[in-house]
């Protein structure tokens, strides 16, 4: 005897303990069969998470050739080593342990500034170049 339950029921589940009870006294065995059933919903992600072999071969995360460094970069006269291109000179300013003084990061106040290569610029708004970058402290 199977018997198949569609969703949660509580009262149904108390019964069929009840006649297993009631029939183990006898000398009869019957067995009984309990499945679950998730109406198709379970069938919607089988193949969502599956491998697509028809992407090509799969590739290393991140950044395919790594980040752009300068080596030509100074700060107040200490060499950076590996500043990566595009980063804001106040973080790599920081890599050397040179304190760049910042308040509102939007360029807007003027106390991040700096001299680059002789011009002065707002530190947390301009970014490191490909070129030579020699930063000097005001």
């Amino acid at each position: 005897m199977a018997a198949t339950t569609q969703g949660f029921s509580p009262s149904s589940s108390g019964t069929s303990q009840q006649q297993q009870r009631r029939v183990s006294s006898y000398t009869t065995t019957t067995t009984t069969t309990t499945t679950t059933s998730l109406n198709g919903f379970g069938d919607a992600f089988k193949g969502a998470f599956g491998n697509d072999d028809s992407l090509g071969e799969v590739k290393n995360e991140g950044l395919s050739g790594g980040p752009d460094y300068n080596e030509n970069v100074t700060v107040n006269g200490k060499k950076v080593p590996k500043a990566v291109v595009g980063q804001k000179l106040t973080v790599v300013a920081g890599r050397v342990r040179v304190k760049i003084p910042v308040n509102c990061n939007q360029g807007d106040c003027g106390t991040c500034m700096v001299k680059l290569n002789g011009k002065q610029v707002k530190a947390c708004q301009t970014k490191v170049a490909k070129g030579k970058c020699a930063i000097t402290t005001l």
